[in-house]
């Protein structure tokens, strides 16, 4: 067989010709014995493209380069592989344990992400770090990516009930990796839309809290997102374009502390250090929880059980009927994978398109009270497990968590749970983007343009002041925010 070694910065890349039968596999074993005597390489990269032949000899020695590799804290990505080798290796159960991509950049950029996190831990004692009477926080480097959020549907659709066939939307896992809405799981409308409830998507997998009246979330890992299994949404907030920064957060106060004086902290330390943060940011988290409060979305909000009185769902006269509020904690001690947004009503918001903020935080001025922030956060709740002292990857901690831990609940959160210890993704969106793709169920439909889908939002409405209503809602909630920003402005003067 023919071997060809080169390096790419601290990665080994393998070419490999011909066929790994027992001959070929003593000269394979030889070449990256080799490898291994003249330096320890970080991670290596096996181009298996010119392979037509993979016996269990060559599984052994591709078993034990990862081993070594992983043993450094590197990494083996394999690309390439002909329809014969991956079905043996998928013959001999080794698919899911090895890191097998299509094509070489994508293989060479996640080796790229290996390489990052290897020196992120090594300079892990160098980060910046901000020390609070809240806790500490420590800082590492994210992506340098312009972030966004993406806006499916609206919010105030949920809180006035008047979803129906028309308002949904289908996307696959993939299309959804971090976010939050309600939503359901179903191959036709008949088997969801009746018990849409409160959802998260994170790190790819899927949970979502029926209103069927058990109380009961369900669960869902897809090992290969195939596009067959498509999620049902109304209305979706996701974090698109990476994370600016990862915050090791580690709580000083007893009991820990509530989610909203976390945020709080975050928007301070967000406004002091970060040229690039607007008053929005996103997070998605793995969160050390010692007291879960949870608000309970506990019926489908379609027009067919709207309210009788046209007011909204969250109104004092409905409420019992549709929200359930935590007054003692529903949860302790449990592991959370967290996604979540927020507004911070302090700064200018005028950088963002209002309909999209008024889409993505509906709420009702006349009960907003003196809250200097707006939060939406999501959980999927597992059984506690010890976080690692230091971590830098949370995609990686976030499938291990959903992989091996044990699901116990789903839920959105009250701003009131405590957090004692957390790993955050962090992304500071310079823009909200309304996101059509997949309307009424066709998942696959070109992207509908911002006028086109106001024309059919106003033309599929059933009551012809709906339109109306809209533009009213839109109106008080300018007003509240610039109500806010001017009591918060007033408040910094004194």
């Amino acid at each position: 067989m023919d071997i060809n070694v080169s390096r790419h910065a601290d990665t080994v890349l393998v070419e490999l010709g011909g066929r790994v039968d027992a001959y070929g596999a003593a000269e394979f074993d030889r070449g990256v014995e080799n490898i291994f005597s003249a330096d320890r390489p970080a991670c290596m990269a096996f181009d298996m493209s010119g392979v037509s032949y993979l016996s269990s000899a060559g599984i052994r020695i591709i078993v034990r380069t990862l081993k070594e590799l992983k043993m450094g804290n590197g990494a083996l990505a394999i690309w390439g592989l002909q329809p014969y080798c991956r079905n043996v290796l998928e013959t001999a159960g080794m698919v899911s344990s090895l890191n097998i991509f299509s094509t070489r950049s994508e293989a060479m950029s996640f080796l790229q992400s290996v390489h990052w996190e290897r020196q992120a831990l090594e300079n892990w004692d160098s980060m910046e770090q901000m020390d609070s009477p809240i806790g500490n926080f420590r800082f590492i480097p994210g992506e340098n990516v312009q972030a966004e959020i993406k806006v499916i549907g609206s919010v105030a659709d949920i809180f006035h009930s008047r979803v129906d066939e028309s308002r949904m939307f289908s996307h696959s896992f993939s299309q959804t990796e971090y976010s939050i809405g309600v939503g359901g799981l179903g191959e036709i409308p008949n088997d969801y839309m009746k018990m849409l409830g409160t959802m998260i998507t994170i790190g790819g997998t899927m949970a979502w809290l029926p209103t069927d009246g058990h109380d009961m979330a369900d669960f869902l890992v897809p090992t290969n997102d195939t596009g067959s299994v498509l999620i049902r949404t109304p209305f979706n907030l996701t974090l698109s374009g990476g994370f600016n920064e990862y915050i090791m957060f580690d709580s000083k106060e007893e009991g820990g502390t509530t989610l909203d004086h976390l945020y709080r902290g975050l928007f301070m330390l967000a406004r002091r250090r970060r040229r690039d943060f607007k008053g929005v940011l996103g997070l998605a988290a793995w969160m050390q929880t010692s007291e879960l409060y949870a608000a309970t979305l506990i019926k489908s909000p379609v027009r067919e059980f709207a309210p009788e009185n046209k007011r909204t769902i969250d109104d004092p006269s409905n409420e019992e009927q549709w929200l359930r509020r935590d007054v003692l904690p529903r949860h302790r001690n449990v592991t959370c994978l967290t996604c979540g947004v927020g507004v911070d009503l302090s700064c200018d918001l005028s950088v963002y398109d209002q309909s999209g903020l008024y889409a993505a935080f509906y709420i009702d001025p006349a009960t907003a009270g003196d809250k200097g922030q707006l939060l939406n956060n999501h959980a999927a709740v597992f059984e506690y497990s010890t976080m690692p002292q230091k971590m830098v990857s949370l995609d990686k901690m976030v499938r291990e968590v959903s992989v091996r831990k044990e699901f116990k609940d789903m839920r959105k959160l009250r701003d009131n749970s405590r957090v004692t210890r957390a790993f955050i993704g962090v992304s500071y969106p310079s823009r909200l983007v309304r996101d059509t793709s997949g309307w009424q169920g066709v998942m696959n439909e070109p992207p509908v343009s911002r006028a086109l889908a106001d024309k059919r939002y106003r033309s599929e409405s059933e009551f012809p002041q709906i339109p109306e209503k809209r533009e009213a809602e839109l109106s008080k909630f300018q007003q509240f925010l610039e109500a806010q920003q001017a009591k918060l402005s007033m408040e910094k003067k004194f």
